[in-house]
């Protein structure tokens, strides 16, 4: 039996000594990972233990029109939220929470599913919940523990649907808006504008948050509030819009499917905007069902559509101020030049016929009785690239710049637009359709109020503008609005002064005799726009006084047949209005004064 070969003790010492100092390594390891890396994340978690931070949603500016009429408000109300990190039993918690705030688990699961990657950020429940709601829950506060109850403003549209498409509404932010807007302070679960001015001065009508700091116990029970930073309301909105003309405009255009555009041709203000079928925002402010939202996407009228700025439509007959101008412009045409209508024009093979043979008519006389022959004529004559550079230069084919999201530009074709949509050549037939505005040529009501604007204010392109002014909380003026000049037409005044000669001649002896008004000169064009969609399109489009033009009114009435039938007489009862308005001298509110 051989002896055991002997250990020797500084070999031992050596393996103590390097385990003991790996294990403190990791430990010195782990340590510093806690303290540095995640010290925040762990403070956080002590401190929600022991504090909750509450945030108070500070009120979103308020909306008046020119005059100071209130046309959105707030209304104090309560919202239901989770607060992940103390949901402990969310399988006890979350199906009574359901059931006493009246909404489908499935919902409540897929909230807190989401919201759970963002522990410390409560996730709103539901906005707007009754005093009886507001009750239980508190009642009921150690029971259903990680749900919170905290007053919220709610946006209040008064007039309902009118004016819906200007106004807009809100909705909560989307993962994707918050990625970008997180930096400027938006949390998970906040109102934005999602729509109308609402959208475009989100920024402006946000407030800044208040916020309160509570002690609470082991039950979270509230023991002391520790801080308080009151929050500071948004600032107010004041819009352009003359409210009286605007409910006339919505009364007039209610059944059918259309809009009314009416603009100060001076400044570029819009003095209504209506857009028919519409909708109620009141429904978006705490947050539509997804039932109303799916019916608000299937309703073929399309009531989400803002038919004044987001739909191009053939323009028909009010193109022909295009037309006529660059007619006038070019040397091609002048107010004693004479045309023969026989109610139709051969163009080889093909022959385009007129409503009516109007005879032998002078320049004046075709715009008052919309001759298509004689536009017929001036338009082969001045061929599609000119008929485009002038529609171009008065704005078409292109945004107005409206203080609205989702504008769209419409179109102006020529041979490239043609053969890169249609991969067809441009033809002679094409040219004579485009001078009266068919064929290709696509426009919005917004486009042709800027257009008739410049022709009333003496060839300058001013930009369309809701906006008038922001005003702090306390009323003191932040910021006006001045008229933006878009571009100045280089038009002979004697090219505009026929132009106008034959606009005036339209509402005094020619199709647009609807639209006349006692005591005001009106000068306008009508138009009737065929379209593959149904019954043709009817339009107005004037301004007045003629010889001082103040107001533009552009009137579509989508299906209407006939614009001297359908929609001269609501351009005549919305130009009514306004004069009345004039003569009982309405004053603007002082801040508004120019």
């Amino acid at each position: 039996m051989q002896p055991e070969k002997p250990v020797h003790l500084p070999t031992r010492l050596t393996s103590l000594a390097v385990a003991l100092t790996v294990a403190l390594t990791v430990l010195g390891l782990r340590l510093w990972q806690l303290q540095v890396l995640q010290g925040d994340y762990y403070a956080q978690l002590a401190d929600t233990n022991r504090l909750r931070i509450h945030h108070v949603a500070a009120p979103r500016g308020l909306i008046l029109d020119r005059r100071g009429t209130p046309l959105v408000l707030n209304r104090p109300a309560f919202s239901v939220s989770i607060l992940p990190m103390e949901l402990r039993e969310p399988a006890r918690v979350l199906p009574e929470l359901a059931r006493v705030v009246g909404i489908p688990q499935e919902e409540l699961w897929s909230r807190w599913e989401r919201g759970r990657s963002r522990p410390f950020e409560p996730v709103r429940v539901r906005r707007d919940v009754g005093i009886r709601v507001v009750t239980r829950l508190e009642e009921r506060r150690e029971e259903l523990r990680g749900v919170q109850v905290e007053a919220e403003p709610v946006r209040v549209y008064p007039f309902g649907t009118a004016a819906a498409h200007v106004l807009g509404y809100l909705g909560e932010v989307s993962a994707d808006e918050l990625e970008a807007l997180r930096p400027r302070g938006y949390r998970a679960g906040d109102l934005i504008g999602k729509a109308g001015v609402e959208r475009s001065y989100d920024t402006v009508l946000r407030g800044d948050d208040g916020e309160h700091v509570v002690e609470v116990d082991a039950a979270g029970r509230p023991l002391r509030v520790l801080r308080e930073q009151p929050g500071r309301p948004g600032n107010t909105l004041v819009l352009s819009l003359d409210w009286e003309l605007q409910q006339e405009a919505e009364r007039q255009l209610r059944g059918w499917s259309g809009a009314v555009v009416a603009m100060d041709p001076r400044t570029g203000e819009v003095l209504a905007m209506a857009s028919s079928p519409s909708f109620d925002p009141n429904a978006f402010s705490v947050g539509i069902s997804e039932r109303e939202w799916r019916r608000l996407l299937r309703d073929r009228r399309n009531p989400l559509l803002n038919r004044a700025t987001a739909a191009a439509v053939e323009p028909g007959s009010v193109f022909k101020v295009v037309t006529g101008l660059a007619a006038l412009q070019e040397g091609r045409a002048g107010p004693a030049s004479q045309f023969v209508c026989t109610g139709s024009l051969r163009l080889g093979r093909w022959v385009f016929r007129d409503l009516q043979a109007h005879g032998v008519v002078d320049f004046t006389t075709g715009v008052a009785q919309s001759c298509n022959v004689m536009f017929w004529m001036l338009g082969r004559i001045l061929g599609p690239d000119r008929l485009a550079t002038y529609a171009r230069r008065l704005g078409f084919g292109q945004p107005t710049g409206v203080d609205l999201p989702l504008e769209v530009p419409g179109v102006i074709p020529d041979a490239q637009y043609k053969q890169g949509t249609w991969r067809e050549p441009w033809y002679p037939g094409d040219t004579l359709n485009m001078a009266i505005g068919q064929g290709f040529v696509l426009v919005t009501p917004i486009q042709v109020a800027r257009a008739l604007s410049a022709v009333a204010n003496g060839g300058t392109l001013v930009q369309p503008r809701l906006a008038r002014a922001v005003l702090s909380p306390g009323g003191q003026v932040v910021r006006t609005f001045s008229p933006v000049v878009q571009g100045r037409l280089e038009f002979s005044p004697s090219a505009l002064r026929a132009l106008r000669r034959g606009l005036e001649a339209v509402v005094e002896r020619g199709t647009g005799q609807a639209a006349r008004v006692e005591g005001l000169r009106v000068a306008g064009k009508t138009g009737s726009a065929e379209t593959p969609r149904g019954r043709p399109h009817a339009w107005f489009a004037g301004y007045a006084p003629a010889e001082d033009p103040r107001i533009v009114v552009v009137v579509l009435v989508e299906h209407g047949y006939r614009g001297g039938l359908s929609a001269a007489p609501i351009a005549r009862a919305i130009l009514s209005r306004w004069r009345d308005g004039q003569r009982a001298g309405q004053r603007e509110a002082g801040w508004a004064s120019r």
